[in-house]
């Protein structure tokens, strides 16, 4: 029998020297003593580093102070890589201050520094990718902590209960967190969230009260889903523009925040994205936006406005659901469809437009908004309704429609039990411009003179804004540059040149030089003008008129007259300065109807001839000069 018992407590040894934490320990180069767990005794040969003994509560305090561990650690003739920190490795050591943990290190494991309340700084390396259960839990020294990039998984609670922590980072790589990392870190202020790819946060982020800035980074591409809900005291969220997408409740029920700029990347925000959060009171969401989630503003009841973007094709169901301190909306035209119950609640509403483009209207959109005083709906064909799209909705509310669709509303098994249907005349609105000397002739106007206007088309009104572009100024200094082939240049500084040889349209230019490459034919001779044009396709007058006469076919003989008219405009009297005239010509005055109403003869070297067109009406006159060679007409203005 005594054998048997001596045998069962070596049996009891035994197994109690193969339950201790530590297989071996080793003095660093500090000559702190280090406890280490092998955890592979192949190559590659690596350790833990471990508490003393057989429970993490066996001894206490055995690290103190500063502790710095090493990379690596002999025994017996063989190099261990120090590559995680394992369970409760420093539980409790209440004395430890700070520690230092080589970049060798890839696993924090659950518990390893908890409640080690005297530690005050640690750096944890770029390497580490797991960050375990509660491993700094209860360290109330810690003022701020720095997840690193490397990091893929945060276990639940790994920063718990740290009570002195101020502010925190997240890394790029954190695919996965854990529900309540920092529960009652009750002075964390400032979280900066910089991963890229985690995509739900349900109850990570809980019991933080004193949490107010929310800082994302440049790199993060979506807020995760349920990232932030019922996170009642942040009030400060900056959004970088790499964001494309928020999660659906990622902001729900944060109630302190009254505003948010949302970034130009932005494309998606999620279902419920702000559900709740009655403390919202404006929000701008921009035009790179083309999906708002249903009940994404659900009971906001402190927002008094939103713009929303020109490219939505789907207002959800419930998006604006009891949105109590709206009072209008502007739903853009871009929509299409209106899902059930959007607008519903919103008590404050006094009137409704439905956009053109609108085809679909689901059940109860306006359902308790008692105080509207009428519904537009600007679609010429009435769009489609269910039996309840406008519950509680008066029928005898006057509802507005185009004016030409009034029988369709009035004919339509929903629209129709409306009992005050009133077509209105829908405005068009045109900002175009004429050229000087034109009239704007559409609608049946006949306008030459900048303005606004209004003017009626059948059942519609439109608003012209018009504006006249001046008369440009005519090319000037018309020549031949070459006696051996026709090469016309001229000055002039506007879009481009129409070219006219013999009254014949040959070239639009951008230059102002132009060579005439043509079948030229011997002994005749070739009359040239010119006039400007702008991008409005506006037209100057002619330039002077220059010929040239072939002879040959291999001579060129030019001819080039310079004319001007002043004063331009005059009151009754203007002389036409003429220089360069070879032989005789005519020079003929036409009214603003085409008709002669002067003529004078010239002869050749004449510099100058006086007109005078005093007793005739104010109006644009047309003065031409021509012979056999020339042809020229100017404009004179008689005020």
């Amino acid at each position: 029998m005594k054998k048997t018992v001596l045998i069962l407590v070596a049996i009891v040894f035994a197994i109690n020297l193969n339950t201790q934490a530590h297989d071996f320990l080793a003095v660093n180069s500090d000559g702190d003593t280090i406890y280490y767990k092998i955890t592979s005794n192949v190559a590659p040969y690596t350790v833990a580093v471990t508490f003393k003994g057989t429970a993490e509560y066996e001894y206490e305090n055995e690290y103190k102070n500063s502790i710095s561990i090493p990379d690596s650690v002999l025994r017996s003739g063989r190099y261990y890589k120090v590559t995680s920190i394992y369970y409760y490795a420093f539980y409790f050591c209440t004395e430890l201050t700070s520690v230092t943990i080589p970049n060798s290190v890839t696993i924090i494991r659950s518990s390893a520094f908890n409640n080690c309340i005297g530690l005050t700084s640690v750096t944890i390396p770029n390497g580490v990718t797991l960050i375990g259960n509660a491993a700094f839990n209860g360290c109330t020294g810690l003022t701020s902590i720095t997840v690193p990039d490397s990091v893929t998984k945060i276990e639940a609670f790994a920063f718990a209960d740290c009570s002195n922590l101020r502010t925190a980072t997240i890394g790029e790589s954190v695919t996965t967190i854990e529900t309540s990392i920092f529960e009652y870190c009750n002075s964390l202020t400032s979280l900066n969230f910089n991963a890229i790819n985690c995509n739900e946060l349900t109850n990570c982020f809980q019991n933080m009260p004193a949490l107010d800035t929310i800082n994302f980074g440049n790199q993060v591409l979506t807020i995760p889903a349920s990232a932030f809900r019922d996170m009642s005291g942040i009030t400060t969220v900056l959004i970088g523009n790499s964001v494309t997408a928020i999660g659906s409740y990622a902001f729900a029920d944060c109630d302190s925040i009254t505003s948010i700029n949302l970034p130009n990347s932005l494309r998606s925000i999620g279902s419920a994205a702000f559900y709740g959060s009655d403390g919202l009171t404006s929000i701008t969401i921009p035009n790179s936006v083309t999906s708002i989630g249903g009940f994404a503003f659900y009971q906001c009841t402190g927002l008094t406005s939103i713009s929303l973007p020109n490219s939505l094709a789907v207002i959800e169901r419930y998006t604006f659901f009891g949105c109590s301190a709206l009072t209008s909306i502007t739903i853009p035209e871009s929509v299409t469809e209106i899902g059930n119950g959007a607008f519903a609640g919103c008590v404050s509403f006094t009137s409704f437009t439905i956009p053109k483009n609108v085809t679909t209207i689901g059940s109860d959109v306006v359902t308790n908004c008692n105080l509207l005083t009428y519904i537009r709906v600007e679609a010429i064909n009435p769009p489609a309704l269910y039996n309840y799209s406008f519950n509680e909705v008066s029928w005898a509310l006057p509802l507005y429609v185009p004016c030409e669709s009034v029988s369709r509303y009035g004919s339509d098994i929903f629209w129709g039990e409306f009992t005050n249907i009133i077509g209105f005349k829908t405005a068009l609105h045109i900002n175009t411009s004429i050229c000087e000397g034109s009239f704007y002739t559409d609608y049946g106007a006949n306008i030459d003179s900048a303005g606004v206007y209004t003017l009626v088309n059948g059942c519609d009104s439109v608003i012209l804004i018009l504006s006249v572009m001046p008369l440009l100024e005519a090319p000037y200094n018309l020549r031949f540059i070459d006696n051996e082939r026709i090469t016309l240049a001229w000055q002039g500084d506007t879009y481009s040149y129409d070219i006219y040889r013999d009254d014949s349209l040959v070239a639009n230019v951008a230059d102002t030089v132009f060579v005439d490459n043509f079948n030229m034919i011997n002994g005749h001779t070739y009359c040239y003008k010119i006039k400007a044009k702008n991008i409005y396709n506006c037209e100057s007058e002619f330039s002077d008129t220059v010929c040239v006469a072939v002879i040959g076919l291999e001579n060129v003989e030019s001819t080039n007259i310079q004319t001007k008219l002043y004063p331009n405009p005059t009151n009754g009297k203007s002389v036409l300065e003429l220089e360069g005239l070879t032989s005789d010509a005519d020079v003929l005055v036409y009214d603003m109807e085409g008709r002669v109403i002067k003529t004078y003869k010239v002869n050749k070297g004449t510099k100058e001839l006086e007109i005078d067109l005093s007793g005739y009406f104010k109006g644009v006159f047309s003065i031409r000069i021509v012979n056999e060679r020339i042809d020229i007409t100017k404009k004179l203005v008689v005020e």
